[in-house]
C-alpha cells in the first residue's frame, strides 16, 4: 500500500470504507489523482478483511495520510462502523441516499471517460465484474446481493466520490465572493 500511496498517488486520498452483505470482508479504497496519468486512481491496498480490523486499520489511515474524506454509506452493513469509528475519533462522511445515487453515477462516467485507473487487484475487479444495477431514489446504485463481494466496488465508488467533492471545494473559483 504505501507504494502506491506514496508514488501513484502522492497528493490528497479519500478513503471509502464498506462491509460486504455476508459481513465477512470490509474494503477499504483509496482514491486520489495518479501522479503517472493525472487520472482518478483507486487503490484496494489499503485494507481487504474481516470487518473485526476494519476501524484500527482506518485510525492508522487517517493519521499516516490525513483524507480530505473518509465515506460511508450509512444506510448498509457499514452503519455498525459508525459508533466504533467516531470513538476512535475518525470523523466520517456519510453518504445520503442521494450522495450514493450520484457516487454512482460519476463511477460510470469516468469509467466510460477512461478517466479511471485501477490497479487490477484481484477482489476489486471480480467486484468490477459482477457489479450489478438496482433502482434507488429514481436513479440507479451498485446492487450489494450479488454472489461476489461488493464491498471494494462500493468502497472505491465512496473513495471517487470523497475525493472528487474535495476537488470541487479545493478550485480557487468555488471561494470567489
Amino acid at each position: 500500500m504505501g507504494r502506491v500511496l506514496g508514488i501513484r498517488l502522492p497528493g490528497e486520498v479519500a478513503f471509502g470504507c464498506h462491509i460486504s452483505e455476508d459481513r465477512k470482508h470490509a474494503a477499504v479504497v483509496a482514491a486520489g489523482r495518479d501522479g503517472q496519468t493525472g487520472k482518478i486512481l483507486v487503490d484496494l491496498g489499503p485494507f481487504y478483511d474481516h470487518p473485526r480490523s476494519v476501524v484500527v486499520r482506518l485510525a492508522k489511515l487517517v493519521i499516516d495520510h490525513d483524507p480530505v474524506a473518509v465515506c460511508v454509506n450509512p444506510k448498509s452493513q457499514s452503519a455498525t462502523l459508525l459508533k466504533p469509528a467516531m470513538e476512535a475519533g475518525i470523523l466520517l462522511r456519510l453518504l445520503s441516499v442521494e450522495d450514493v445515487v450520484v457516487a454512482h453515477g460519476e463511477f460510470l462516467d469516468l469509467v466510460e471517460a477512461v478517466e479511471l485507473v485501477h490497479l487490477d487487484q484481484p477482489p476489486l475487479t471480480a467486484a468490477v465484474r459482477a457489479g450489478q444495477q438496482r433502482p434507488l431514489a429514481g436513479a440507479q446504485a451498485w446492487d450489494p446481493k450479488v454472489t461476489v463481494d461488493q464491498s471494494p466496488l462500493m468502497a472505491a465508488t465512496w473513495a471517487c466520490w470523497g475525493f472528487r467533492r474535495w476537488e470541487e471545494l479545493a478550485q480557487p473559483s468555488a471561494w470567489v465572493l
